[in-house]
C-alpha cells in the first residue's frame, strides 16, 4: 500500500529494512482514530519476516523516525507506548471529495476511475480507505472510455506549456454509433491557449491556423494528437478565457452578440451563476429587471432562455428575438 518514504541515512543501512517495516505498518494501520502499541508492532514485524525485535529497539527506532526523519507520527506514552500516523498529504474529507469527483466524471472511464481511486486509497490507512468506498449516485448516467482523452489532455498541456502548436483529427458518430473522422480525416493545426472543464467534459480552447476565430474543441473527440515543432500564435489582444467561458453555452458556438433580456426578479440568481456579476442590469418594475449580456447566440443559449418559461425573454437584437421565436415555433409543429 505505501509507495514512498523519505530517504533513510546511509549510517542506518543495517537497520533500514526494519525501519521501513515500521513505517509501512504505521502508515497503513494507524491514523487519528487508530493506533498500534509497541507489542503489536513487534508481532507484526515478526510475521512480516523481520525477526522479533525487543521493545526498547522498537521505541528507539520510532523515536529516530519522529525526531530525525521528521515523519508525522505521535507517541502516546503508556505501558506499552502507542503510536499513530496523523500528518498525511490529504485528510479524509479531502480524499472523499477527490474520490467523488473521479467517480462522477463521465470523462474518466469506469476502469480508469477504479485505478485512480485505488491510488487515492493508498494515501491513507486501511481503516480510512474503507470509508472511501462511496455510495455515490450521479446524474451523468454513463461513463465514456476516457483513457485516450487523458493522454490527449497531457499532450495538450505540454503544447500550452511549450507554446507550441498541436495537430489532431476530430471524430463524430454515424447513425450506427461508429466513430468516423470529421472532414475526411483532415488534420487540424491549432495554437492552444487553455484547457477548459465544462459540463463534465474537457475542451481545448485555441486558434486554428486557417482562421482568426478562437474555437473550442472537445478533447475526447480528438484523435492522433501530436505536438508540432511550430511556435503557437499569440492569443488575440482582447482574448480572455474567463470571458470566453461565460459566453459559450455548452461549447456550441454561434455569433457573438450583446443580448438584452427582460427578467423576473428571481432569475438574477441564474444570470449571476451563468455570467458572473460583470454585466449591466437595471430594475424596471417591482419584480422585473433588464440585463445586457454577451453570448454566443446558439441553440443552447435559446434552450437556456426557454427553460424559464417566459420569465426571461429576449428584447433585442430583433434578429436574435426572431431566431428564438422561429426555433420555438419549429418545435411546436
Amino acid at each position: 500500500m505505501l509507495t514512498y518514504f523519505k530517504e533513510v541515512p546511509l549510517k542506518m543501512n543495517d537497520n533500514r529494512r526494519k525501519l521501513t517495516g515500521i513505517l509501512k505498518l504505521l502508515y497503513e494501520n494507524t491514523d487519528a482514530e487508530h493506533s498500534m502499541d509497541t507489542y503489536q508492532i513487534m508481532d507484526a514485524l515478526e510475521s512480516m519476516g523481520y525477526g522479533r525485535p525487543d521493545r526498547k529497539t522498537i521505541d528507539a527506532n520510532i523515536k529516530f523516525i519522529i525526531e530525525d526523519l521528521g515523519y508525522g507520527i505521535i507517541k502516546e506514552k503508556g505501558k506499552p507506548n502507542r503510536y499513530r500516523w496523523i500528518d498525511r498529504e490529504f485528510d479524509l474529507s479531502e480524499l472523499k471529495v477527490l474520490v467523488d469527483a473521479v467517480h462522477s466524471s463521465r470523462f474518466i472511464s469506469t476502469k480508469k476511475s477504479r485505478e485512480i481511486i485505488a491510488k487515492l486509497k493508498d494515501l491513507t490507512s486501511v481503516h480510512q480507505a474503507a470509508l472511501l468506498n462511496r455510495e455515490l449516485h450521479t446524474c451523468s448516467g454513463f461513463k465514456r472510455d476516457g483513457s485516450t482523452a487523458l493522454r490527449t489532455a497531457d499532450i495538450l498541456n505540454d503544447c500550452i506549456k511549450n507554446r507550441a502548436r498541436v495537430a489532431f483529427q476530430m471524430v463524430d458518430y454515424d447513425m450506427y454509433k461508429n466513430e468516423v473522422l470529421r472532414y475526411d480525416g483532415k488534420m487540424h493545426e491549432v495554437s492552444p491557449y487553455a484547457l477548459m472543464w465544462n459540463n463534465d467534459y474537457y475542451y481545448m480552447v485555441g486558434k486554428p491556423s486557417d482562421s482568426s476565430e478562437v474555437r473550442a474543441y472537445r478533447v475526447d473527440r480528438m484523435k492522433n494528437a501530436s505536438q508540432l515543432h511550430i511556435p503557437a500564435e499569440r492569443e488575440p489582444a482582447d482574448f480572455s478565457i474567463e470571458k470566453y467561458s461565460t459566453r459559450i453555452f455548452d461549447m456550441f458556438s454561434g455569433e457573438t452578440q450583446e443580448v438584452e433580456l427582460s427578467c423576473k426578479g428571481y432569475t438574477m440568481n441564474y444570470l449571476v451563476d451563468r455570467f458572473g456579476k460583470d454585466f449591466y442590469s437595471e430594475k424596471t418594475g417591482p419584480d422585473h429587471f433588464t440585463a445586457r449580456v454577451t453570448v454566443d447566440t446558439s441553440p443552447t443559449f435559446f434552450a437556456w432562455v426557454f427553460q424559464f418559461g417566459g420569465d426571461i425573454t429576449i428584447i433585442s437584437p430583433a434578429s436574435v428575438k426572431s431566431e428564438f421565436n422561429k426555433m420555438v415555433m419549429d418545435q411546436l409543429r
